[in-house]
């Protein structure tokens, strides 16, 4: 047994089916996977600089924007996080339910509460003008489903399903900014997603070292590994495909990770260093995107939450944590198709903004919520 295998050993003895279980509730019962509510390079010479997606007009991610979500506690200072959306539309921005529910219970935060608001940055070219790149929200509504992050509909802990919002802009965003269409289709595992958000960076083997930055997207992509069943339906395996996994997979200290396959729950393809993507804290609400062979990127999931895997080389802090956002941990979010009615319906979007994508030729490339919290006058707070 080599000392890869060692360091995970523990978490394949005894680990129960999955079935009529969220893939997170199986792990979490082992005792040695962490769930981090929250674009994370490979190994060096690879670095958070080199994923960087340039705030020009010619991006193909002009679309996806920063949120800066304010909330002043009753009696409290006002508190500031950062989280990712994407545009589906000129007044509307999808992103993460847990981003807009700063108390964690299920409820979206009110707006029309003195100290409370949400914001949208926009980063369609290198010039920041408040006046157009600053955009209020006028309405903000959580999937009604929704019960607060990892909470089941029971409430037990263990369930992220169902973490969507909708942001209603008090103006439209500019014209240079892109709206996505959705892929009308189950997507299956074993698919290349496309990601990208704004948070916390790094990389495979010294972890999270990077801050948050509302001007600063990172992009990059994994593997679609495995997925949750609805929630609401005890994860009945016939119902929809409500949340999608994947790991974050690379060589540290001369031996690679692939925790999954290790686990015996998905051996799916490596997409190599410069590729392989890991979510941090403000990625919540950002987008995983499927290519076409026309170039057009198809909004397929969101990215929501991300796993903490304790190896046994990982470093320790003071309280016996080990380090996150290296390689080994995962993450994921929630699959948009199953909730494409509703997020058509909240946000006034007909049905021509979808594509079934078989017609168009897709190319199938088989192969954290990390929240932290800032004083507000801290650019880089985390939701």
């Amino acid at each position: 047994m080599n000392q890869c295998t060692k360091a995970v050993a523990a978490l394949l003895f005894g680990v129960p089916t999955l079935a009529l279980a969220s893939v997170i509730q199986t792990l979490q019962g082992t005792g040695q996977a962490e769930l981090l509510p929250m674009i994370q390079a490979g190994a060096p010479p690879d670095s958070p600089a080199a994923r960087v997606d340039p705030n020009v007009t010619t991006s193909p991610f002009t679309g996806v924007v920063s949120i800066n979500i304010r909330y002043t506690p009753p009696g409290g200072t006002q508190q500031s996080f950062i989280c990712s959306g994407t545009a589906i539309s000129p007044f509307m921005v999808l992103t993460a339910a847990h981003c807009v529910d700063p108390l964690d219970n299920g409820q979206v935060i009110d707006i029309t509460q003195m100290g409370n608001d949400v914001r949208v940055v926009v980063n369609d070219d290198g010039f920041f003008n408040p006046a157009t790149d600053l955009i209020t929200a006028s309405q903000v509504t959580i999937h009604p489903d929704y019960d607060g992050f990892g909470i089941c509909p029971d409430g037990t802990f263990g369930c992220v399903n169902d973490d969507l919002a909708i942001i209603r802009l008090s103006q439209a965003l500019p014209d240079t900014v892109q709206t996505y269409r959705f892929a009308d289709e189950q997507i299956a595992p074993g698919t290349e997603f496309t990601m990208v958000g704004y948070g916390t960076s790094g990389d495979g083997v010294n972890g999270y070292t990077v801050a948050p930055n509302f001007f600063v997207k990172r992009v990059g992509g994994n593997i679609y590994d495995l997925f949750d069943n609805d929630d609401e339906a005890n994860f009945n395996p016939a119902t929809p495909r409500e949340v999608w996994y994947y790991d974050f997979d690379g060589t540290r200290n001369g031996l690679f990770r692939d925790t999954f396959c290790l686990l015996g729950l998905a051996c799916s393809g490596y997409l190599g260093n410069d590729v392989e993507t890991h979510l941090g804290g403000g990625d919540s609400g950002g987008p995983s995107f499927i290519q076409s062979w026309t170039g057009e990127y198809f909004l397929v999931a969101n990215n929501t939450f991300g796993i903490n895997f304790c190896y046994a080389d990982d470093p320790r802090d003071s309280q016996g944590r080990c380090r996150s956002g290296d390689f080994g941990d995962a993450g994921g979010g929630i699959l948009l198709h199953s909730y494409l009615s509703w997020i058509r319906m909240t946000a006034e979007i007909p049905e021509p903004s979808s594509i079934l994508l078989l017609g168009v030729g897709l190319l199938m490339l088989s192969v954290l919520r990390t929240r932290g919290r800032r004083r507000p006058a801290a650019c880089s707070a985390t939701r």
